[in-house]
């Protein structure tokens, strides 16, 4: 029961205080300044550009062999080993 009477009757919301409180602009500010520190760290410490005079060319490096084929033996001896500890 509806009456006449007691119709409903829209009320605009008005806070008592204010929407943001403390926290929230300490968290604001924490937000900020972690902003502010990764732009920091990114650009005022950028890498120097490579001396050339350092680089190795390739045609220096010393050639790089592999033992794999003296060491055969040893590597089915593993994998037996390895194989028999089941």
């Amino acid at each position: 029961m509806n009456s006449p009477e007691h119709k409903a009757k829209a009320v605009p919301y008005r806070p008592r205080r204010a929407s943001l409180n403390w926290i929230d602009y300490l968290v604001m500010a924490a937000t900020v300044l972690t902003f502010a520190a990764v732009v920091a760290a990114n650009t005022s410490h950028a890498a120097p550009a490579r001396n050339m005079s350092t680089v190795i060319p390739a045609s220096e490096l010393p050639a790089q062999t592999s033992m794999l084929g003296s060491q055969a033996g040893m590597i089915k001896a593993r994998i037996g080993l390895a194989m028999a500890g089941r």
